[in-house]
């Protein structure tokens, strides 16, 4: 009996600690998660993102200096779409990520930039012998991805920096 409760204790336990794991995340949790200060001049920043994105295999869709805003997107074309439509009924057909920058000027030689990742797809649905499609447009909420993507720009500025 006695090692019932544990196991009963040790499932209560589990329960509460994966329902922590999917707390909604405040705006305020979203804004640290993807803003960084730089102590860099906007246009260091600035370039620095466009040559991070490029380096990261991105297209640059959009670069426009004056707003800050700096889109790239990659995609990724998938060849097993008849095999998941056959097996699940559903398949993703195409689909990017895209990274959308906003370097903003706070100061001479400081610069903030807020990032935000989107996963892009065309899902197509088998019903009744047709397919159905429909875009499905989500964005990135792990703090993990943000981590990496500001850190590797802080790294690229810091190649540009000993490059001028």
């Amino acid at each position: 009996m006695h090692s019932l409760y544990k196991y009963l204790g040790l499932l209560a336990c589990l329960f509460l600690s994966s329902c922590s794991l999917l707390k909604e995340l405040t705006s305020d949790d979203i804004t640290r998660m993807t803003s960084e200060l730089f102590d860099n001049s906007y246009d260091m920043v600035f370039y620095s993102t466009l040559s991070l994105l490029q380096a990261e295999r991105y297209t640059i869709i959009q670069a426009d200096k004056e707003s800050g805003i700096i889109r790239g997107i990659q995609h990724v074309e998938r060849n097993d779409v008849e095999w998941n439509l056959k097996a699940f009924g559903e398949a993703t057909e195409r689909e990017s990520t895209e990274a959308v920058f906003l370097v903003l000027p706070l100061s001479e030689k400081r610069t903030e930039v807020k990032l935000s990742l989107y996963r892009n797809a065309l899902i197509v649905t088998r019903k009744d012998g047709h397919n159905h499609k429909r875009d499905s447009r989500t964005m990135l909420l792990t703090e993990s991805t943000y981590d990496k993507w500001l850190k590797k720009l802080k790294d690229e500025i810091k190649r540009r920096k000993r490059l001028s």
